[in-house]
């Protein structure tokens, strides 16, 4: 049995199954199409990018000797080649999700395969949980297999089917590493090392470059050599006649050639090191393609590349060292399409049994989004969130689109999206990169943002935007978008965003929406806006009333407020004081002495077991009925809070003057006042005369607690500091007679007092 008809009968057999098979081996150009024999219905099979997809469907069909399009077919975004008798569908990941969104039970399907599941797409591994959810729930009889070139021990754990590995015998590969950084432009080091390459040795020289603009800079440099791009914007034609044995060549190819297309005869690779993934932008609140290091599993997959037919070279044009860690999509990319697509399944996504779980703060994120843009209300899917799904984009841009619908302006929308999604530099206001796009329109000039526009015109129905529309025209439409994003001009070149940072521009307009925003402790910066109307900011703000301190005063206001923009202000009576306005009084203030005594006095009984409950300052609710009359924070000083905190212990307060009293009763008949202390017993302060007659020392606390008695001389100063009293008569008290009756002498200093 060979290792086909083993899989075959792997995956009839347990309905999972994992096949992990090395470059070249067949696993997306023959397993479908002997799994197409043992099953009787259609059988979709998924690639993560649309130049593999095409490519893969096109050697499928010449494999079986027929045309593209009968038996073998190709679906990509806003292109495909199928028909009815077609039995075996190429798709990319995006469309199953689409696929799965319009009819969950996959009808007519027998099997899905997911090509190359180890690259960790978060659309692959969304529709890998929500096909076993299927799976589990509805199509017990679907057949589910990932087809992969490298283990990922996550997809094991989430898939729990067969697993059959093929060990592949490719040829020896040599490695060569830079001994230093490269210096220089990435294009004319990626040129000078495939020249030699080319010109050294044997076969086919692949190199890999991040994108779409270092190819063609690369192969500008490359003109005297038969240099050819791969990427996924190449015609289906071009990249099959690429794929095809042929004369001697370089291949400038994105991670595409990676894993998802073999080609034959390569013979040297050279490896830049770089790609172009997914990440989220904070900045523009979208995910767009960032430059990032390729992890070590990539660069053993580039390096492969060159030992299949032969033995290779290998030239990586970075220092040898460790690589950056391998991290899937999902830790890295926004959530908020993921879980909007979740929803639609009446799924939360971080329960479907996906590889790896979504990050708890990326999900929050998400659902902050998503409740803004009103595509959810709850935790469900609103109409307005259905119909953002129809729209293969990031859910802002959906929004932007739904609303261009209803204001009638779709081809305006169309040219934004399609500048959004390409990614703005430079200049910051949109308004000029809009004028260049359609000037380059009206001039019959190819861009990439007109490229993507046409496909959005086409999605949407739009025609061609001829005109520049009113710059406030812009705001509007991606304020629906960004509503997060509107910002208001405080003072020349500094702006509020509508969620409280600041923002510097220099030169801008009073009101915009900042689509690309850089955000900082202090401040930020704003990147990319355009401009917003007054008008616009007023019919999403809501009245309400403000109360609170201004300025030492408890005011009211009616406002219009959209966020933390206000935008209008009108004076009303704030009333009394609530129990919130007393708190935030009540922060730093500084009790007056009469009532700093009495909680003195009360953590005193507590710090001794006896169980007096203190007012709070953090819920002052209990003030109310005392701060009716209070306008101003100098009224609360006013307030009487020696009687105020008293009041408040009820029935306890006798206890307190018992236990604690504020002042106690001298032999001459007065009575003195205590000072109480944190964490000491509390202090009686007496000029010498006035402790006559005190034999022993005071207690408080019913006789528990001796209070420290500072004894003074007339001028009141320190004499003496005892809580034995009894023992400074005796001992003491005839020194210091002696020398104050001569400082004092018009004082009484009897022998015994």
């Amino acid at each position: 049995m060979d290792w086909m008809e083993e899989a075959v009968a792997l995956l009839l057999q347990g309905g999972r199954l994992l096949l992990k098979a090395y470059p070249g081996a067949g696993k997306s150009t023959l397993f479908p199409l002997r799994l197409l024999k043992a099953l009787p219905g259609r059988i979709l099979l998924f690639e993560p990018r649309r130049v593999a997809a095409r490519a893969v469907a096109a050697r499928l069909a010449e494999n079986l000797g027929e045309p593209l399009g009968k038996t073998v077919g190709y679906r990509v975004r806003l292109e495909g080649r199928e028909s009815r008798e077609t039995r075996l569908l190429v798709m990319t990941e995006g469309l199953l999700l689409r696929l799965l969104l319009e009819d969950p039970t996959l009808e007519g399907v027998s099997a899905v395969l997911l090509d190359e599941a180890h690259e960790r797409h978060l659309e692959g591994d969304l529709a890998l949980a929500l096909l076993l959810k299927v799976q589990e729930t509805i199509r017990p009889d679907l057949k589910l297999a990932l087809l992969t070139a490298t283990p990922d021990e996550d997809l094991n754990r989430a898939l729990k089917g067969e697993v059959l590995a093929l060990e592949g015998e490719g040829h020896p590969v040599e490695v060569f590493h830079l001994d230093r950084p490269p210096q220089g432009p990435l294009e004319a080091l990626a040129a000078r090392y495939a020249r030699r390459a080319f010109l050294e040795g044997e076969g086919d020289v692949l190199v890999f470059l991040p994108g779409k603009a270092e190819i063609e800079r690369t192969r500008s440099l490359l003109q005297d050599l038969p240099a050819f791009p791969l990427h996924g914007g190449l015609p289906l034609k071009e990249q099959a006649a690429l794929l095809r044995p042929g004369p001697r060549k370089i291949v400038l190819a994105t991670d595409v050639a990676e894993t998802s297309l073999t080609l034959p005869n390569v013979r040297a690779v050279v490896d830049t090191g770089l790609a172009k993934k997914p990440r989220f932008d904070p900045r523009t609140g979208l995910t767009r393609l960032a430059l990032v290091r390729i992890p070590e599993e990539s660069a053993r997959q580039r390096a492969g590349r060159a030992g299949r037919t032969g033995p290779g070279r290998v030239f990586r044009l970075y220092p040898e060292g460790p690589f950056p860690p391998k991290r899937p999509e999902i830790l890295e990319a926004d959530l908020s399409r993921a879980l909007l697509l979740a929803l639609a399944f009446g799924e939360r996504l971080e329960e479907l049994p996906l590889p790896t779980k979504p990050p708890q703060g990326a999900l929050e994120a998400a659902w902050n989004l998503l409740r803004l843009l009103g595509a959810v209300e709850g935790e469900a899917l609103t109409p307005l969130g259905k119909r953002m799904l129809t729209l293969p984009t990031h859910p802002r841009l959906a929004r932007l689109a739904l609303e261009a619908e209803k204001e009638g302006l779709l081809p305006l929308a169309a040219d934004l999206m399609a500048l959004l999604e390409e990614g703005l530099e430079g200049e910051k206001d949109l308004m000029v990169h809009l004028e260049a796009l359609l000037e380059a329109r009206r001039a019959g000039r190819p861009t990439r943002a007109e490229r993507a526009s046409a496909l959005w015109r086409g999605r949407l129905g739009a025609p061609p935007l001829k005109a520049l529309p009113h710059p406030e025209e812009v705001g509007r439409l991606l304020m629906a978008a960004y509503p997060d994003r509107a910002a208001e001009r405080l003072a020349p070149g500094r702006y509020r965003l509508v969620t409280g940072p600041a923002l510097r521009l220099e030169g801008g307009p009073p009101y915009l929406v900042a689509v690309g925003a850089e955000l900082g402790e202090r401040e930020g910066r704003v990147l990319l806006y355009a401009p917003l109307s007054r008008e616009d900011l007023l019919k999403r703000a809501e009245v309400a009333l403000w109360t609170g301190w201004e300025e030492g005063r408890l005011r009211g206001y009616l406002e219009r407020r959209l966020g933390a923009l206000v935008l209008e202000r009108l004076p009303v009576d704030p009333g009394p004081p609530t129990a919130q306005h007393l708190k935030e009084a009540l922060k730093g203030f500084a009790l007056p002495e009469e009532g700093e005594e009495v909680l003195l006095r009360l953590r005193f009984l507590k710090a001794h077991g006896v169980e007096v409950e203190a007012p709070s300052l953090e819920d002052p609710s209990w003030l109310l009925p005392w701060a009716q009359g209070v306008r101003r924070l100098e009224d609360l000083k006013a307030l009487p809070w020696k009687e105020m905190l008293l009041s408040h212990l009820g029935e306890k307060r006798a206890l307190v003057e018992r236990l604690a009293p504020e002042s106690l009763p001298l032999p001459n008949g007065r009575r003195k006042r205590l000072r109480y202390r944190e964490g000491a017993p509390p202090v009686l302060s007496l000029r010498v005369q006035e402790a006559f007659g005190l034999k022993e020392t005071p207690r408080v606390l019913e006789g528990r607690v001796p209070v420290v008695v500072e004894l003074l001389s007339p001028a009141g100063r320190p004499v003496q500091v005892t809580q034995d009293l009894q023992s400074f008569w005796e001992k003491r008290y005839p020194e210091v007679r002696k020398e104050l009756m001569r400082r004092y002498p018009k004082h009484p200093w009897p022998e015994k007092p």
